[in-house]
């Protein structure tokens, strides 16, 4: 019986999600549906050897199990490394540019600065993109301006700092303070040597969580907004969004991030790179993202070494296709209705 309750208890939270329900004790059963996959799947082999069906309600019970089972598989499956890559390296690298993003959630409260130093020495990224920064950290990683001219700092002691370090030019940079007045975001242009500069945009929108918002609304509504300003941007200029997002990628808002904006979600045949928590092995998340334009060719995608933090810091590097103009994707009614009124519950949520 305990484990006929069990297993109707992993069917529910497995469905939970699809509901329109933004509340944290809803949306947070999205982030465990590798780990839910695990639970199900063990159930599923103890019933079978210790308490197979022989009730018409077990039997529904076990079907249901299994089939809740199967859907949480196809949720993940596209990023895993059996599923086909949805771009490949270029036929011709050597006539394009390539570029090398390291991006970190450090932890306002850790103190190992020399630790990311190192990965940047190692990697030698050309945009450093830190978040949870406050003025310590600012401090901490000083020295790494004398190869980072370029620098965007927002030192907040809130936990959602942020700054954004460059090799190359950066202009037209904007602060926002898109849907709450303390969660900052960055939008700049970095010329890299091109005439059509990379389009940037860091994003760390607050979880919901009983720490944090109770709901995703304002989150959700950040994410999109964001999806409406990708849209404005120039369509043969490459465009990177990245982050700590706060949000798994199959989630309905970031499956409708991909679908407005048609950015690509470089894990998508390579792996789930979990980022969060890095202390915990068994409760990983991946919820540092990067979503690229279709003339962007990830080259590489690497989780690197703890630095300390409770994240994991990534690595990227890429080929920007100059001079491909990207038709921006064409969106339904349906779906436009949905997003408006997702930022509109956000921002009033937000007041």
């Amino acid at each position: 019986m305990v484990l006929y309750g069990f297993a109707l208890f992993l069917i529910v939270i497995a469905l939970l999600p699809l509901t329109q329900g933004t509340h944290w004790i809803i949306r947070g059963w999205d982030f465990i549906r590798v780990q839910t996959c695990f639970l199900q799947a063990l159930v599923i082999a103890l019933l079978a050897i210790f308490e197979f069906p022989v009730n018409e309600w077990q039997y529904i019970i076990a079907i249901s199990l299994l089939a809740t089972l199967l859907f949480q598989l196809y949720v993940v499956f596209p990023y895993t490394h059996f599923y086909p890559l949805r771009d490949s390296k270029p036929d011709n690298p050597d006539s394009l540019r390539q570029i090398s993003l390291l991006s970190s959630n450090v932890l306002q409260t850790n103190k190992e600065y020399k630790k990311l130093i190192e990965q940047v020495n190692i990697h030698t990224p050309d945009l450093l993109l830190v978040m949870e920064t406050d003025e310590n950290w600012e401090n901490g990683l000083k020295e790494l301006e004398k190869d980072y001219p370029n620098v965007v700092r927002v030192p907040l002691d809130n936990f959602y700092g942020m700054h954004l370090y460059s090799k190359y030019e950066l202009a037209e940079t904007q602060v926002n303070y898109l849907v709450e007045k303390d969660v900052p975001s960055i939008f700049t242009k970095v010329y890299f040597g091109s005439d059509k500069p990379l389009e940037l945009i860091c994003v760390h929108p607050a979880p919901p969580s009983p720490t944090e918002n109770e709901t995703s609304e304002e989150r959700d509504a950040e994410l999109l907004i964001v999806g409406k300003a990708v849209r404005k941007l120039n369509a043969d200029h490459p465009i990177l969004v990245c982050g700590d997002l706060n949000d798994v990628v199959w989630s309905r808002v970031s499956r409708l991030f991909a679908k407005i904006t048609g950015l690509i979600d470089p894990r998508i045949g390579r792996g789930l790179f979990p980022t969060f928590h890095a202390d915990y092995w068994y409760l990983r998340f991946p919820i540092d993202h990067l979503f690229h334009s279709k003339n962007i060719v990830v080259d590489c995608m690497q989780r690197l070494p703890n630095i300390g933090s409770d994240h994991y810091p990534m690595f990227f590097t890429l080929w920007l296709e100059n001079g491909e103009k990207v038709e921006k994707p064409k969106i339904e009614s349906e779906i436009n209705e949905e997003v408006e009124e997702r930022i509109e519950e956000g921002l009033e949520r937000a007041e």
